[in-house]
């Protein structure tokens, strides 16, 4: 016989937990909109942890726990998910290099507006030329294009917009996934100089 929710004396708020993760969104210590910080809360207790575990692993989902956040895998999940995956991460890893290039180091709860980030790029040739060589970007400012970077780092939930009148934006405790991510991350080339498909990505 199938479970009902209730059969697992689940929190009022599991609903909005689902939403949130289900669309591969992480859910942080640190985050405060939506009350992000008090789904964390909710989840980290271990009664609640165990309950949800079992009822998300019914529908195939699986509760990751990283440092001071939550996220979901899929249990037996296809390969073509995978790759989607990496696809996702690849295109962070330009974003990535240019955040740890900067004189005030992108950290877990930094905060910083997007005209700080683009006012050091058009100070710092090197910066300039990371922020420019960034794919998926073509706004026409440095400004712009800075803004949009905040804008996909907000959709993964990475970042998290405290203040849409200054455009002030914090980092969240699931920057860290992203970190670790990329830096197992490895490009490898093949040292013969074979065909074009010598270069590629393997996620370790």
């Amino acid at each position: 016989m199938d479970m009902l929710p209730e059969d697992y004396s689940l929190p009022k708020q599991t609903h909005d937990i689902f939403a949130i993760m289900a669309r591969g969104n992480f859910i942080s210590s640190n985050g405060t909109r939506d009350g992000m910080n008090r789904l964390y809360d909710i989840i980290n207790n271990p009664e609640n942890f165990d309950r949800l575990q079992a009822y998300f692993n019914v529908i195939r989902y699986n509760i990751e726990r990283g440092n001071n956040y939550f996220y979901f895998s899929k249990l037996s999940e296809p390969n073509s998910e995978l790759e989607k995956k990496l696809e996702r991460f690849e295109r962070y890893i330009d974003i990535i290099d240019l955040l740890a290039s900067m004189d005030n180091k992108i950290t877990i709860g930094s905060r910083f507006r997007p005209t700080e980030i683009a006012e050091e790029c058009n100070a710092n040739v090197r910066l300039k030329q990371k922020l420019q060589k960034i794919p998926l970007y073509r706004s026409e400012t440095l400004h712009n294009k800075v803004r949009e970077i905040c804008d996909l780092m907000s959709r993964d939930s990475y970042l998290e917009l405290e203040d849409e009148k200054t455009e002030s934006y914090k980092v969240l405790d699931s920057y860290t996934y992203l970190l670790d991510v990329i830096n197992s991350i490895a490009i490898y080339e093949d040292t013969t100089g074979g065909s074009d498909d010598a270069q590629g990505l393997i996620y370790n």
